[in-house]
């Protein structure tokens, strides 16, 4: 068996890439988010040493049901059924020889079987294994350790795997939480702002605060300006909330009052801000090739602080401050030199 194997080990590697590649298809078109999905041929010396195992009797090759074996993680357990409907939509799957293999402390994989119209052989089958990131991480340190975790272990070493899995299963489901509660939490934060509410600026909120029709004119104006695209992802969201906050804009509704107050002035201040970046930043607008949401609340913040009524010995102590947030963590002095020449421009 094994070197008839060797022999259709051409054809076998093909129908492999070609399966990766439909799953994957399957799979982005679907709009299911997957960590990573593989494929494997099986080794020679691995299919050998099934062969020989003594509680199973192979018939022929093709009662191996591995020899191509795909395998999906996904990031959150919830988008395993997912992808186990696809699958059972798609696929010619034998629900005989398939199984979810889900173990008492939470581990869980599941094995589909899978046979094919155009396969090298009549009785040829294939696998899918499916599991989360973190299933799969239980999977490669239980194979680096040599070792199935099954009532043939010592006690005390499946005990201690019995807590790992039990941790991996919290995680898992306080990831899909986590998940959950982040997507509540964007809508109620749009929910809020179209109420006019004020919000602590954070992730959440200037995820919904970047949406706002008046953000998104003054970043499609910039774009008009700089002769570009404006796009669809977001502008580096972490960034804009420190600069936002050391600004001196801590609320949704902070930022919406300046817009009012400073957003008719952004156009006008592109041409000196760039000047002063190319030469103080090392930063052209040359190099922007799109302009992504939010990019005008960094013009905003600026002019906030600039176009404020403090002295501008203030002025240059909180751009300096926004500059140590940003651009030169722990080297006051550049950001102390590159506040004062931004303040002197008079944007």
């Amino acid at each position: 068996m094994v070197n008839e194997f060797e022999e259709r080990r051409a054809t076998l590697i093909a129908l492999g890439a070609t399966l990766e590649a439909e799953l994957l298809a399957l799979l982005a078109r679907a709009g299911v988010p997957v960590q990573f999905v593989t494929w494997r041929l099986k080794s020679p010396a691995s299919l050998a040493h099934k062969l020989s195992r003594p509680e199973k009797t192979y018939r022929q090759l093709w009662d191996v049901t591995d020899l191509v074996a795909l395998r999906v993680a996904t990031y959150f357990e919830d988008h395993l059924e997912q992808v186990s409907r696809l699958i059972e939509q798609h696929f010619r799957v034998d629900f005989t020889h398939s199984a979810d293999k889900t173990k008492p402390a939470g581990y869980r994989s599941i094995h589909y079987v899978c046979g094919v119209a155009d396969g090298p052989h009549p009785d040829f089958r294939f696998e899918i294994q499916l599991r989360t990131v973190l299933q799969h991480a239980w999977a490669e340190v239980e194979h680096d350790l040599g070792y199935k975790v099954d009532d043939a272990m010592p006690e005390l070493i499946r005990r201690r795997f019995s807590r790992v899995a039990g941790l991996l299963e919290i995680a898992d489901q306080e990831f899909v939480s986590i998940r959950r509660e982040l997507a509540s939490s964007r809508e109620a934060a749009r929910s809020t702002l179209a109420k006019s509410g004020a919000l602590p600026i954070d992730l959440v909120s200037l995820d919904a605060l970047v949406r706002q029709p008046a953000i998104e004119a003054l970043d499609r104006e910039i774009a008009q300006a700089l002769d570009t695209e404006f796009g669809q992802a977001h502008f580096f969201p972490d960034y804009l909330v420190k600069l936002l906050r050391s600004s001196g804009l801590e609320t949704t509704r902070d930022v919406v009052a300046a817009i009012e107050k400073h957003g008719s002035a952004v156009k006008g201040a592109l041409p000196k801000y760039f000047e002063f970046a190319k030469g103080s930043l090392g930063f052209a607008p040359e190099s922007i090739t799109e302009v992504q949401r939010g990019y005008s609340l960094l013009f905003i913040a600026l002019l906030s602080v600039i176009r404020g009524e403090a002295l501008a010995i203030n002025k240059v102590g909180r751009l300096t401050r926004v500059y140590l947030e940003t651009e030169f963590p722990g080297d006051e002095r550049k950001a102390q030199k590159v506040a004062g020449e931004l303040v002197s421009l008079s944007l």
